[in-house]
């Protein structure tokens, strides 16, 4: 400090009017005569050189406070990593997260990218777990296109089931870090591979993996999954897994199910068989899943009345009867599962839709007592044991849909005839008016009569 102001009288005795800055007066120390030439004419900076010594100031107790934050959390809050963003700094020194993760993606991309299949083991273990801590925003500089061809190269090494399940493993986290990597996925033709773990089960743990991968993909790529097999291949072993696993291949299954065109019916038709089966299912979520399953096929379906029937082609009439009669108070059996008011209320628009259709499951169902069955749920408990017309509380909603069954299963009304007869109206049973006629007898006694 001495020397600046040394510098700045000696700067102000060689007769110059003290135009230079405190900061060009301390790089000019000991050439104390040179700015005393040409500059006298400039005005006096001496404010602005506060204002910028303030200014330095202000930012190094900016630095001082984020090293102190550093040095006590571990790392910058995410206020001030937005403030130092915001004002261009580097993000290799105030990021380090970022700057981390990318830094071991490259180590684990030269690791995945050698010949030595226990460094590629390594580097799977590190990516997986890399991924399952990892954030959207974490993993910004990993690109999907170098990445998931080396996976699903990895997960054609038949031989080696550790370095398969790995890299299916390191899919199901990247699918759940970057959303957008699931179209890379159907892209490099990773779905197949998923299937084909399906469809030969060999190690457990492997097929269970890929059933997790084939879930997350079916709910934006359905239609991928179906053209490769993966109806069959989520249902066809559904019982040797455990519960928990029965409920995400259902739930897979309800997926691609969702929005089907008619053209591809084919692709689920070797799955009718098995998912009707499931309608037996001891488990609620299993139960409910399929039922959902069987109302979108429905619903894709339902102006195509050869496809409807070949729906219900399996047993699907008798299995939806019986469900729906779990909705009869007391008519449910302890062996039987009790579904959710939503699930029964979408059961009976499924069977309206069916009815409305196909004329000849409408006619199965008349012939498998649905009239009574309906009657029931209708009616409560105590009404049926009285005889006496009580209807049941029951959602509004609920109440529409067994109303339109009704409507679907009436017969529809004839047509009038063309060359003007009288117009026959079934349905409403309008009683006809009869015209009798009276012989011609003289008014006197017509009225004698009538007295």
């Amino acid at each position: 400090m001495s020397d600046r102001e040394t510098s700045a009288a000696s700067g102000a005795s060689t007769g110059g009017s003290g135009a230079s800055s405190l900061k060009a007066a301390a790089a000019a120390s000991g050439a104390a005569g040179s700015s005393s030439g040409g500059s006298s004419s400039e005005p006096p900076r001496r404010t602005l050189s506060a204002e910028e010594a303030a200014e330095q100031e202000a930012l190094e107790r900016l630095e001082e406070s984020a090293a102190a934050n550093a040095q006590s959390w571990g790392a910058p809050s995410s206020a001030l990593q937005g403030l130092l963003r915001k004002l261009g700094a580097g993000l290799d020194d105030l990021l380090p997260s970022i700057s981390a993760s990318h830094s071991k993606l490259k180590v684990i991309l030269s690791g995945l990218k050698t010949d030595d299949e226990g460094r590629q083991l390594v580097a799977l273990n590190e990516l997986c777990e890399l991924l399952s801590i990892g954030t959207e925003d974490s993993m910004a500089s990993m690109s999907v296109d170098v990445f998931i061809p080396l996976l699903v190269q990895m997960m054609r090494k038949e031989h080696n089931a550790d370095i398969m399940l790995l890299a299916a493993r390191a899919m199901c986290h990247m699918m759940d870090v970057l959303p957008s990597s699931s179209a890379a996925l159907v892209h490099y033709d990773a779905v197949p591979l998923f299937c084909e773990k399906l469809l030969s089960i060999e190690y457990i743990d492997l097929a269970e993996q890929s059933l997790q991968a084939l879930e997350k993909l079916s709910h934006e790529h359905p239609l991928a999954i179906l053209r490769a097999g993966g109806m069959l291949a989520v249902l066809q072993y559904v019982d040797f897994f455990a519960t928990g696993v029965q409920r995400v291949a259902v739930s897979t299954a309800a997926n691609m199910c969702r929005g089907l065109p008619l053209e591809c019916a084919h692709l689920v038709q070797e799955a009718v068989p098995l998912m009707t089966n499931l309608l037996n299912h001891h488990d609620q979520k299993v139960l409910e899943h399929v039922c959902l399953g069987f109302a979108r096929l429905v619903d894709d379906f339902a102006s195509s009345a050869t496809k409807l029937e070949m729906l219900a082609s399996h047993g699907l009439l008798p299995a939806l009867l019986r469900l729906i009669s779990t909705m009869v108070a007391g008519g449910a059996s302890s062996a039987d599962v009790t579904l959710s008011p939503s699930t029964c209320t979408m059961l009976l628009r499924m069977l309206a839709t069916l009815a409305r259709g196909s004329p000849n499951l409408a006619l199965q169902l008349l012939q498998q007592e649905v009239a009574a069955k309906l009657r029931d749920i209708l009616l409560t408990d105590e009404s049926l044991a009285s005889g006496v017309g009580a209807p049941a509380s029951r959602p509004q909603d609920q109440m529409h849909q067994i109303l339109s069954l009704c409507n679907e299963l009436l017969p529809a009304p004839r047509s009038a005839p063309s060359g003007g007869g009288r117009s026959a109206h079934p349905k409403r049973h309008a009683r006809p008016t009869v015209t009798r006629r009276t012989p011609n007898l003289p008014k006197r006694s017509r009225t004698a009569s009538g007295c």
